[in-house]
């Protein structure tokens, strides 16, 4: 009778973790590039069910009218823009693939996919970095609309002062905190993975190489 193929061994309990965690990550920001990019190709249809639709008047018209500077300003870079999220999501799709190969390998040496989930962990983050940057320009676009209005009809003057004076600072650090925080997160995942202690317990579970 043959023997039994060995079964490799389970990871220790805190890699398993940050390689789930490279799961979560990366698939939330690959699909939200994915949609983020599907909607830059369809920013004219976007913008004509704004001028029609009916939220351009009444309560809505704010909402409206932010989008439209949103839009206006990402038509200005739709070609780098639409290059930058491609990157990012082909990034975000190779942390996941090297990620779900760590957890479960398939044949595959899980030092191969350690080293690959590093680096591009690594480019993500600088990917999405630049990504943040350069929502940053749409960012301004929509503080400068939100501080001219219009305003709905049942805010009183209390109300809307605040949002011009606060608003734009607000759009700013929100977002500004979401690249810090995604960013962050694709660094310190990809210098885990790159930690000696890691590279040599990877190797351990790969057994000898013939």
């Amino acid at each position: 009778m043959s023997e039994p193929t060995p079964q490799p061994s389970r990871l220790p309990r805190d890699i398993h973790i940050a390689a789930v965690l490279c799961l979560l990550i990366s698939g939330l920001i690959g699909m939200s590039t994915v949609v983020e990019i599907s909607r830059l190709a369809q920013l004219s249809e976007y913008k004509e069910a704004i001028h029609s639709g009916p939220g351009a008047q009444g309560d809505n018209a704010l909402n409206a009218h932010l989008l439209m500077a949103q839009f206006s300003a990402e038509d200005s870079m739709r070609e780098p823009r639409s290059f930058l999220l491609v990157s990012l999501a082909v990034a975000c799709a190779f942390v996941f693939v090297a990620a779900a190969r760590i957890l479960r390998p398939g044949g595959l040496p899980r030092e191969g996919m350690r080293r690959l989930l590093c680096w591009t962990s690594l480019l993500a983050a600088f990917l999405r970095t630049i990504d943040g940057a350069q929502f940053q320009v749409v960012v301004d676009h929509m503080g400068a609309a939100l501080v001219k209005g219009p305003f709905p009809a049942q805010w009183d003057a209390t109300q809307i002062e605040a949002v011009k004076q606060y608003g734009p600072a607000v759009l700013t650090w929100f977002y500004r905190g979401l690249t810090a925080f995604v960013a962050g997160s694709f660094v310190l995942l990809g210098q885990y993975f790159r930690s000696e202690r890691v590279r040599q317990v990877v190797i351990a579970q790969d057994g000898p190489t013939e």
